[in-house]
């Protein structure tokens, strides 16, 4: 059996040629024999060699890096999670990656619509690392703050935008790797303010307002048919959701300062809805 070491040097290479299918072959016997000499997850941290401690967080790190590069969330969060403990030990040197990492873990979050653990991680990082404006002035993390505060205020056009457009350069290329999800995360948010908003709409309506103008009629079809609305004669009808809708329209601010946003970007673009 490898040591850990020898383990270790694999991983390295497998790395640096990104090699991630390697890594992840490699990464479980690594843990094993991390568990073995109390690294993993260590009883007393104090009493151990500051220098086996940082080889670890580098492993877990590599790990994290390797996860969502293979769009394996599980493992991903598996990772970052015991990444906490390592970013939390005061004998240790700030890594470079923390920052990256986190803002990962934070556009994870907003891909899957989970503001309420957003606001926890982020108020937990606040708290403990850095102040609000060293946050949004970090490249890493700016990233997803700008976007949950976008979402927080109904603006999808500026979220849709800096998704959608192939000239973005966000700060590391695992970035892209959320730009489908959260586009997805934007349209679901806007079709259920459209649901609670309108009674029906045109569907061409629809795909100004779901920002579908560039993908294909059984794409827009297939959404259609997930949310549960009917297409007739080219109007798309809405599911009712909770109380009826007065006239086609509700009275709701948050749902009606989403539309008004999207309407903007709509018009904005020269676009007559």
């Amino acid at each position: 059996m490898s040591s850990l070491e020898e383990l270790t040097s694999k991983l390295t290479t497998a790395f640096d040629g990104k090699d991630y299918q390697k890594c992840d072959l490699l990464l479980p016997a690594i843990k094993i024999e991390l568990i073995k000499n109390n690294l993993l997850v260590p009883t007393d941290p104090d009493h151990v060699n500051p220098n086996d401690l940082l080889v670890t967080r580098s492993i877990l790190e590599v790990g994290a890096i390797v996860s969502i590069n293979l769009l394996n969330t599980a493992n991903f969060n598996s990772f970052f999670s015991q990444l906490k403990l390592f970013y939390g030990l005061s004998q240790l040197p700030t890594s470079n990656n923390r920052n990256k990492l986190v803002a990962l873990y934070l556009l994870l979050l907003l891909s899957q619509g989970d503001l309420a653990s957003f606001h926890i991680e982020l108020e937990q990082f606040v708290n403990e690392k850095m102040t609000v404006d060293e946050l949004e002035q970090d490249r890493f993390l700016s990233v997803p703050i700008k976007i949950e505060k976008w979402l927080i205020d109904g603006d999808c056009s500026k979220v849709y935008e800096i998704l959608s457009q192939q000239s973005t350069k966000f700060p590391c290329e695992e970035f892209h790797l959320f730009k489908n999800n959260l586009i997805d995360a934007v349209r679901t948010e806007i079709a259920r303010n459209m649901e609670s908003t309108y009674g029906s709409l045109p569907i061409a309506n629809c795909k100004l307002l779901l920002f579908m103008q560039d993908l294909t009629l059984n794409d827009l079809e297939n959404f259609i048919a997930e949310r549960g609305w009917a297409l007739t004669n080219g109007v798309v009808q809405f599911k009712p959701v909770g109380q009826s809708v007065p006239d086609g329209l509700s009275n709701e601010d948050g749902e009606k300062t989403i539309i008004n946003n999207v309407l903007g970007y709509a018009r904005e673009m020269e676009t007559i809805i």
